[in-house]
């Protein structure tokens, strides 16, 4: 961690310093004699002469909306809240008209709970204006961030250098970011998962009305599938964040392992069926590729996040070179050699093209014009099936049916499907797909991503990306 970079800022000197705890003794008197309630006076545990830097100023605001929510939740009503930026450092006071030794506990419990609030100074005055201490809870010493022994006797022997706290801390807060983040896109992606099992109806696949094609697995298989595999969404990002400095290819190999786990889990839940293997592939490159902007700061755009799959996965076409019907093993080595098919390494290392250029437009073309998002779901897994090679229709039949199929949506889109009883003429479909066997798990897989790429919009709403149009 380079604190360098992270740490810049106003350097701030002794007397100023002086003239900010004066400062902050006054609003907290006018404050108390004005409310006559209860104060929470909120700094953060800044060491060094720059107390006021992107991080810090992030951590500041996550500690503030903690402490709103905590008092929400307990019924805690904030009456007035005033705050003071400066280069010596954020503060927040908020009037509390409750019980002080409440408030106490309360922000007692948060401090303990999160590692985040170590760095937080949380003073709760009573409106008399003396000071409730945590002691009065039994709570134990805090620790020193960097040794773990009591904070006290570290800070009074001075046993670690400010850069040692400094650095320290920085971890903590980028630590509980990148986790905070992690967890943002494993829920995007778990509920991908659900919405596109939820989808209703689908020809030949797993919905709420049946289980299509399939004897082995039903719309609880599935459920039970994307809970189990909620951890890993987490961990791929995570992974993605972590190795941003390295190479896009290298990322994609650290993930491998993290995708074998991912899918013995999924079997361990399912009962051995094979549920979301696709999906632990692509949401694998998927997250991985979020958690690598995020990491890189670099502006999230549905683009940059297709370049950065596509290069995360480029080698995998090297995989076809050199083939022939002679060498080719693979079911999928063989459909490459005699039709050209690539499957989903061509759709990976092309940065998902059938999701982007596909997938996407229908899908929000279908939104905007007010379908539901269940029928601009379904209606798009037909443009999707129609316009790719999907690969599990052919491994459950042949190419040609693969071809007839596309043929027959094709001409049922093309003949104003939208415009007429749409659902109906679908379970048709469903019902024929599903006594031919028919599952085209490919194109369920596209939409799922589609559902997922389309919901990362609250990423950038709740994450501090730069802006698009930054250089």
């Amino acid at each position: 961690m380079d604190i360098q970079k992270i740490v810049t800022g106003t350097y701030v000197d002794l007397p100023r310093m002086l003239d900010a705890r004066e400062r902050r003794q006054a609003v907290q008197r006018q404050m108390l004699k004005t409310s006559g309630l209860p104060l929470i006076s909120f700094t953060l545990n800044i060491p060094g002469p720059i107390k006021v830097f992107p991080l810090a100023e992030r951590t500041f605001e996550e500690g503030l909306r903690l402490i709103r929510v905590q008092c929400s939740a307990w019924r805690l009503p904030i009456r007035k809240e005033h705050q003071i930026r400066d280069i010596t450092g954020r503060e927040a006071f908020l009037s509390v008209d409750a019980d002080p030794m409440k408030i106490k506990e309360v922000l007692c419990r948060l401090e303990e709970r999160l590692a985040l609030g170590r760095l937080f100074d949380l003073d709760v005055i009573r409106p008399d204006g003396s000071k409730i201490s945590r002691e009065v809870f039994h709570l134990p010493p805090r620790r020193c961030l960097v040794c773990g022994k009591e904070a006290f006797v570290c800070s009074r022997s001075r046993a670690h250098s400010v850069d040692e706290i400094l650095r320290r801390e920085c971890a903590i807060m980028t630590e509980y970011f990148d986790r905070q983040y992690a967890r943002r896109v494993s829920s995007l992606s778990m509920a991908a998962l659900l919405y596109e099992v939820a989808a209703t109806p689908k020809p030949g696949l797993v919905d709420r009305d049946n289980s299509g094609a399939h004897t082995d697995m039903d719309f609880f298989t599935f459920q039970d599938s994307a809970v189990s595999l909620n951890q890993y969404f987490e961990e791929f990002t995570l992974c993605g964040i972590q190795n941003h400095a390295k190479p896009c290819p290298q990322v994609f190999s650290l993930i491998r392992p993290i995708g074998i786990q991912a899918e013995e889990t999924m079997r361990q839940a399912t009962g051995g069926v094979n549920t979301h293997k696709g999906m632990i592939f692509s949401l694998g490159v998927f997250c991985a590729a979020l958690g690598y902007l995020y990491g890189c700061q670099v502006p999230l755009t549905e683009q940059a996040l297709q370049d950065t799959c596509a290069r995360m996965t480029a080698h995998l076409m090297d995989d076809f070179h050199g083939l022939t019907e002679e060498t080719a093993k693979t079911h999928g080595e063989q459909l490459y050699v005699r039709f050209g098919v690539t499957g989903i390494r061509g759709e990976a290392s092309a940065g998902y093209p059938g999701v982007f250029q596909l997938g996407l437009p229908v899908y929000r073309g279908y939104k905007n014009r007010g379908f539901s998002q269940n029928d601009a779901g379904v209606l798009t897994l037909l443009h999707i099936l129609a316009g790719t090679q999907d690969t599990n229709v052919i491994a459950r039949s042949d190419y040609d049916t693969m071809l007839e199929v596309r043929r027959r949506v094709r001409r049922l889109l093309d003949s104003g499907l939208e415009n007429r009883d749409y659902l109906r003429e679908i379970r048709q479909l469903d019902r024929e797909f599903s006594a031919a066997g028919i599952s085209p798990g490919g194109s369920a897989d596209m939409l799922a991503l589609t559902y997922f790429v389309d919901s990362l919009e609250s990423l950038t709403q709740n994450e501090p990306f730069p802006s698009s149009d930054a250089s």
